[in-house]
């Protein structure tokens, strides 16, 4: 017998206002705060691609599109002493070069994307906002932002209860950290998204060995964790030194069988890794290519670069190790006292801190969060030692900062004894306003404007295409023209000698691009008397007379200067 038509009315009446409706719209109005977030903070901060090694890493995604191989148009130095010392062949390989520096994964996600938005490459005329960079590389960002968040979630109601897992979520998508380093174009938010994954997938396996679970459980289960390493680690290679407190995470789970449980977890991680590895052993002669010599830089990667300057390395274990040495307690330094904030935003990471002295009555939660500290430890000698770039993977700790964090900030509130519901949900409105400040400043007046000096793409654009296509370019951003400019481009060399013989022995140079990233140097110690010396005469406009490259122009009020082998305008 059909029900009533007054019965249906309160059926959905009752469900609105207390059912399954009622969640369905505050989970409608949730994504509508995620989604508006997301779009405010893309329109009124991202102005283009600000980082080089975000533009690396996109130029090697159309290169992988267009020709199916991990070729660069960023060509180092270094990467040509390496080819030739280290590599089968003995050859810098400057017609198509392989890149030896950066994991596949990220490159792999962007060339599939691209592939969609593959008429983007080619507008009508150069743009401020080069269009890949709006419809691939900073939706795949927010993509895998988003994705982590919702781990955090699942991760805070398997630790914890709903509480923490609703304010967690929304802690993390208010954090100021999350969105910056979502448009930057790097590869640090799909690496914290797989290294987050392996953290609960061996949070999960631990449990239901616990509670009895069959031998095929938690041996899935260390496998896909080491499975997840594997893929974080193609991704960036840092996130290396996370694996070992995973395993220890799953060891210390599975005591009874830990020894069978880590021979699965490591034998996924190695046969995830083990392709890119054959590859760079053929191409390169190294299981990491030029990877791992990347530390004998300067802690910032675009000025003071010189390792990567210098084609002629006299590489020997003492040299390196006078280099690495005070770069190690220098960079563990200047860590500790300025960038342990990239673990979280304002008082959250004060409260993760103060968790390591209280004692949680789950044993799984006191396990993670020592399993953490011990991830965290390992990865600052890292970052100490390969810079800036690196100082970023402290951000795959951030949403176990906020769970501690919020979880702690619950205890606290519970200790409180607040009976009066207003005063809680004022408390905790406090926490929410502390931590979204940070986000707040960054999106209010004044804008974010273009990330010139020294990227600005029309101008790229315009002394790149006075190149053909066959032809090398030299300059002191080859990140930029390889990515904008679709050029092969040369990497400053450290001295001029080693441009004459790269362009007399190697491949003929056609033009010189010189940007503020050299011209804004320090006059007396770094251009006059320092380690730019011998370019210093170009930059005044004093060419010497052999110099192969004799006609040029100044662009952007003599900001830039563009030197070429002849009238090319």
């Amino acid at each position: 017998m059909a029900r009533p038509f007054e019965s249906k009315i309160q059926d959905i009446v009752y469900n609105v206002d207390v059912g399954i409706g009622l969640r369905l719209i505050k989970l409608g109005l949730y994504l509508l705060m995620l989604l508006s977030i997301m779009v405010l903070y893309t329109a009124t901060q991202f102005r283009g691609l600000k980082d080089a090694e975000a533009m690396d890493l996109a130029q090697l995604g159309r290169n992988l599109m267009m020709k199916g191989r991990l070729v660069t148009q960023h060509i180092r130095p270094a990467s040509m002493w390496y080819l030739v010392e280290h590599s089968k062949a003995a050859d810098p390989q400057l017609r198509e070069h392989p890149d030896i520096v950066h994991p596949p994964l990220y490159p792999m996600l962007l060339a599939a994307g691209f592939k969609v938005f593959e008429g983007a490459f080619t507008p009508e005329r150069p743009a401020r906002t080069f269009p890949p960079e709006q419809w691939v590389i900073v939706p795949i960002g927010h993509l895998f932002s988003i994705l982590t968040g919702i781990l955090i979630f699942l991760m805070a109601r398997h630790l914890f209860d709903h509480r923490v897992a609703v304010l967690g979520i929304t802690l993390y998508f208010l954090s100021d950290a999350v969105w910056a380093l979502s448009i930057t174009g790097a590869a640090v938010p799909v690496a914290t998204f797989f290294v987050s994954a392996a953290w609960y997938a061996a949070l999960l396996t631990g449990a239901r060995y616990q509670a009895g679970g069959r031998a095929w459980v938690w041996a899935l289960g260390a496998a896909l964790a080491g499975a997840l390493c594997g893929l974080a680690f193609l991704t960036r290679y840092g996130t290396a030194a996370v694996v070992p407190a995973i395993a220890l995470l799953l060891g210390w789970s599975l005591r009874p069988v830990a020894g069978r449980a880590l021979l699965l977890f490591f034998g996924l991680f190695a046969l995830t890794i083990a392709p890119w590895l054959a590859r760079n052993v053929m191409v390169s002669g190294g299981l990491l290519g030029l990877a791992p010599w990347m530390a004998l830089n300067g802690v910032d990667p675009v000025l003071d670069n010189l390792f990567e300057r210098t084609l002629a390395q006299d590489i020997k274990l003492g040299t390196v190790l006078a280099i690495l040495r005070p770069k190690l307690m220098l960079g563990l330094a200047d860590l500790y006292n300025h960038h342990l904030r990239l673990l979280g935003d304002g008082i959250l990471v004060g409260m993760f801190f103060t968790t390591f002295f209280y004692s949680f009555a789950r044993e799984n939660v006191r396990r993670l969060r020592w399993c953490l500290a011990v991830g965290i430890l390992f990865l600052l000698p890292v970052a100490a030692l390969y810079g800036q770039p690196a100082y970023r993977l402290l951000h795959l700790f951030l949403p176990f900062v906020i769970l501690y964090g919020v979880a702690f900030f619950y205890i606290l509130l519970d200790r409180m004894q607040l009976r009066i519901p207003l005063l809680r949900m004022s408390v905790t409105g406090a926490l929410i306003a502390l931590t979204a400040l940070p986000l707040a400043f960054t999106m209010l007046p004044p804008r974010t404007g273009v990330p010139y000096p020294p990227y600005h793409p029309p101008y790229i654009v315009h002394v790149s295409r006075m190149l053909n296509p066959e032809e090398l370019m030299c300059t002191d951003m080859p990140w930029a023209t390889a990515w904008y400019g679709s050029r092969t481009s040369l990497l400053l060399p450290s001295t001029l000698d080693e441009f004459y013989e790269i362009n007399d022995y190697m491949r003929r140079v056609s033009g010189l691009y010189f940007t503020t990233i050299t011209r804004d140097r320090e006059y007396v110690r770094t251009l006059l008397t320092g380690p730019y010396r011998t370019w210093y005469p170009l930059l005044e406009g004093r060419i010497p007379s052999d110099f192969p490259l004799t006609q040029g122009f100044p662009l952007s009020n003599l900001d830039q200067l563009f030197l070429t082998d002849r009238q090319r305008w």
